[in-house]
């Protein structure tokens, strides 16, 4: 062993998944981390924790020291004296090099404890419903709208403190949506806080290091509070269109102050604080936000405010019953990027903008005016023919939000408490004059996901493509995988979820937001074990008693989510956490189906959603997904140490039961569609693969190279053209430009995925206007081939979290080069290659403590390492250079 430094770095430290970690909801948190730098690996570990973050860093820890650990495995498992509550934290881990050599502590990342169940003394407080003095008389003014929509809740407390704290944490929520101020000034970056859980059930706090707005004397509590999922309109129900978990929002605040002298206090919402209506005269997601500047009430939430005329809050647990306390298990909402709007010119009275960019979120907008103007702004994702808004595809989705003026100067006004699908921006000046241009300003949110990887190739197509996937992406993972940002639904819809994580998890860091997805789903289950087809559950069929139960595909969705997350990190906590509800569903499918074709408890069977052409038999779909579902749960039990021997034999049998059911003497299969032989060959349902094979190059040759697949199909087809047919003709598939493709609605101006191959051909213009987004994922589930294929870098299911990395490239003239990089679990991965005419080069990099095995496409020929011929054995950590002659495939 030495005591020489070593090159050997611990980076992207995570407790929980997230850094910093807010609030714990497990006694045995777990710390992970990746590796960088030069060294083969890690051969040893020492975790640190402490109040002190320079004591941290130096290697002293107050609070535990688990000591060195010989250990390879990039993560532990907490096991320590119990962690108290309330506590501000720091942690940090020391590694030693695979020779014994010391690696640097890197920087200690942030770690609050939050509050214990036996902890929470605050009240949920809210705006009554009607006055003391009775129902006020219905009446024209500023806050009545058509959507009776309630006006946004303003909450205050004034308060005197002794002393200023030497620490103080605050722990916030809301059933709806909130701000929370001290002293006039907002508290964090969040918005749309606390996102969307099924509030019968639980609500998820924030923390937020408050030490340094409070002062000795008099100080101000504030919140502005939103109708949200909570109470406002979501979901496209528009009998129920709202009101889906209560009537009214309500707000829940307990700070914890501890004084130089070592007295604690403890501040918390009750029937001390006082309620007002402001300037935001409704704020929906579906209706829309308006805002009248002319309300606004300078210094509301600062110390010394008149507040004679609020009223008092009431106070008590929401019906049915107060939902349980969890910190939040992933990052919060946040402004994520902001993109200019240009101007095209008038339509009508309306002034229409682009953002050049399909987004979701909000604008902001900057004018000058005379007091009183009233600017109203639509959104749209399209345009038609004549260059207006194309609305209709919002159904009942209003998007618009109204400004009023106050006059006196330049305004800046951003919503606070709803979101709009759109890349267009239609602003009218409907009363009023302005006395300056306008400018506005697109604003884009997302969960607040690290990104993981990045792409870029020598082919325009295909890059667009990348950028599509991942803003599709990005603009629907708000709070939960929803299917779609602009119209009146945004559910949380479990297959498009459950296609498309794998190529989520290449664009952006996942485990966390998973984490709080499966908690969601799981709440959803019904006692019958059935899952739901979303999560959260509530606004989908609001007269049901329990939730909607899951279809073939979409109810699978979290054992494949759950499965796909192990193989990427390597981690086992969902695989634990989920089981038991695992089994509860597998058993509701078998109960009903005892011959093995899955024919009953299919629920809302929507078999290969969306696809074009023939229609696949949606009873072949639900039986290949349960054999699929029934290896998984095969797969998890050896990863648990469970007993395995259930579910190998029931996908023994199930795989008899589906060739019975749904294949011919000569091997055609039921429905005879191209997603019947791709699930069929990627689920490895059959005997003898050939015919398969043979039939599904016949029918992509007589649909002229063309995709018939819908959200369950698409996934696989390039996946098995390559393996099965020809890697030349995948990527043709990938290029294509005509109808139906990726590259047709590129071609027509696409920024995001369509959920339609034909949301809009020249023939017919727009499809049904009832459900046509050009915002969704799941078509984008195609990245996960590009990635592991095109870019080479796959996971190896024998060694999972990239401990051992799948190289298998692809490499194709017609794309010339490209270069990718991932930060995966066990740190970061590089693949880059280039064609040059009949000469090729691959650069690999792989990081310490990891290997990958090489596998070069046909296309390459006398491939060299370093002059040498390249050798089948697996490449170590560290950069690598290949060198190959290249010929094309012709096939």
């Amino acid at each position: 062993m030495s005591d020489a430094p070593s090159a050997l770095r611990a980076i992207r430290l995570r407790c929980e998944h997230l850094n910093p970690t807010l609030g714990l909801n497990s006694a045995r948190p777990r710390f992970t981390w990746s590796l960088g730098g030069q060294a083969l690996g890690q051969s040893a570990c020492r975790l640190l924790i402490g109040e002190d973050r320079d004591a941290v860093a130096s290697g002293r820890a107050d609070l535990w020291d688990s000591g060195r650990r010989e250990m390879s495995g990039l993560g532990a498992s907490y096991d320590g004296p119990p962690l108290p509550s309330d506590r501000h934290l720091w942690w940090s881990v020391q590694l030693w090099d695979e020779a014994g050599r010391p690696a640097p502590i890197p920087d200690p990342a942030e770690l609050f404890t939050g509050l214990f169940a036996e902890d929470w003394q605050a009240e949920w407080i809210a705006r009554p419903f009607v006055p003391a003095a009775g129902r006020p008389v219905p009446q024209d003014d500023a806050y009545d709208n058509r959507f009776q929509a309630r006006p946004v809740d303003y909450l205050r407390r004034e308060l005197h403190l002794p002393n200023a704290p030497v620490r103080a944490t605050a722990y916030t929520t809301a059933l709806g949506l909130y701000e929370f101020y001290v002293n006039g000034t907002r508290i964090g970056s969040d918005v749309l806080a606390p996102g969307w859980t099924d509030y019968h059930t639980r609500a998820e706090y924030q923390v937020h290091d408050v030490t340094g707005h409070l002062r000795a004397g008099g100080n101000a509590l504030g919140a502005i509070l939103g109708e949200g999922w909570y109470s406002g309109r979501v979901g496209h129900n528009q009998r129920r269109a709202g009101n889906h978990y209560g009537g009214r929002p309500a707000f829940l605040c307990q700070i914890h102050l501890h004084y130089a002298d070592g007295t604690r206090q403890v501040l918390r919402s009750d029937d001390g604080w006082t309620c007002a209506r402001g300037p935001i005269l409704y704020s929906d997601f579906l209706a829309g936000e308006a805002f009248d500047a002319r309300k606004e009430m300078s210094g509301w939430s600062a110390p010394g405010y008149d507040d004679a005329d609020w009223q008092p809050v009431e106070t008590g647990d929401p019906e049915p019953r107060a939902p349980e306390l969890n910190a939040a298990r992933a990052q919060p909402i946040r402004e994520v990027e902001r993109l200019g709007a240009r101007e095209l010119g008038p339509c009508g009275s309306e002034r229409i903008y682009d953002l050049g960019q399909n987004i979701a979120g909000y604008c902001e907008l900057k004018i000058t005016a005379e007091p009183g103007t009233r600017i109203r702004l639509r959104h749209a994702e399209r345009l038609t023919e004549d260059g207006a808004l194309y609305t209709e595809n919002l159904r009942y989705a209003v998007s618009e939000d109204v400004y009023i003026a106050r006059g006196g100067g330049e305004e800046v006004y951003t919503p606070r408490f709803t979101f709009h699908g759109f890349q267009y921006v239609g602003l009218t000046v409907e009363s009023g004059a302005l006395l300056a241009e306008p400018a506005l300003t697109g604003i884009a949110l997302q969960t607040d996901m690290p990104r993981t990887g990045e792409i870029d190739t020598g082919n325009a197509l295909l890059n667009k493509l990348l950028s599509n996937i991942f803003w599709s992406q990005r603009d629907n993972f708000i709070a939960v995988p929803t299917d779609c940002p602009q119209r009146d639904e945004r559910y949380g819809w479990t297959a498009d979820a459950q296609v498309f994580w794998r190529t989520a998890g290449f664009n952006m860091e996942t485990t966390a937001f998973a984490t709080k997805y499966l908690e969601d789903l799981i709440d959803g289950q019904s006692p019958e074990g059935a899952f739901p087809d979303v999560a959260p559950t509530k606004p989908l069929n609001p007269y049901r008693l329990t939730p909607q139960p899951g279809a073939p595909g979409w109810g699978d969705g979290p054992i494949i989510i759950a499965w796909h997350d192990y193989l990427r990190t390597g981690r086992t906590d969902l695989l634990h956490r989920a089981w038991e509800p695992f089994v509860a569903w597998m058993d509701y499918i078998e109960a009903a189906n005892p011959d093995g074709v899955r024919l009953n408890r299919v629920n809302n069977n929507y078999g290969d959603w969306l696809n074009v052409g023939p229609r696949s038999d949606p009873a072949l779909v639900a039986s290949a997904y349960w054999v699929h579902i029934a290896d998984l749960m095969g797969k998890i039990a050896g990863v648990l140490g469970r007993d395995r021997t259930r579910w190998h034999l029931l996908a023994a049998r199930l795989r008899a039961s589906f060739r019975g059911a749904f294949a011919d003497s000569e091997g055609r299969l039921s429905g005879d569609t191209q997603t019947a032989y791709l699930l069929a060959l990627d689920f490895g349902l059959l005997e003898d693969r050939s015919p398969a094979v043979a039939r599904l190059g016949q029918l992509l040759e007589e649909a002229g190279w063309h995709l018939q697949t819908g959200f369950l199909g698409v996934r696989h087809v390039c996946p098995v053209v390559a393996d099965e047919l020809s890697e030349r003709r995948a990527v043709d598939l990938l290029l294509k430009e005509s109808f139906p493709s990726w590259g047709f609605s590129i071609r027509h101006g696409a920024t995001t995925t369509w959920e339609r191959w034909d949301g809009w051909t020249p023939e017919r213009g727009f499809q049904s206007a009832s459900m046509n987004s050009f915002n969704h994922y799941s078509f984008g589930s195609v990245g996960e081939w590009i990635w592991s294929r095109l870019a080479g870098i796959d996971w190896d299911e024998a060694a999972p979290g990239f401990a051992s990395i799948r190289m298998r490239p692809i490499f194709d003239e017609r794309i010339g080069h490209l270069a990718a990089r991932y930060d995966a679990p066990s740190g970061r991965i590089e693949s880059a290659w280039q064609i040059d005419g009949a000469t090729g080069r691959w650069t690999v990099s792989i990081p310490p403590g990891a290997t990958a095995a090489i596998t070069l496409p046909r296309t390459a020929t006398d491939p060299t390492l370093a002059g040498a011929p390249l050798q089948s054995a697996p490449l170590g950590p560290g950069a690598h250079v290949i060198e190959f002659g290249y010929k094309a495939d012709q096939d």
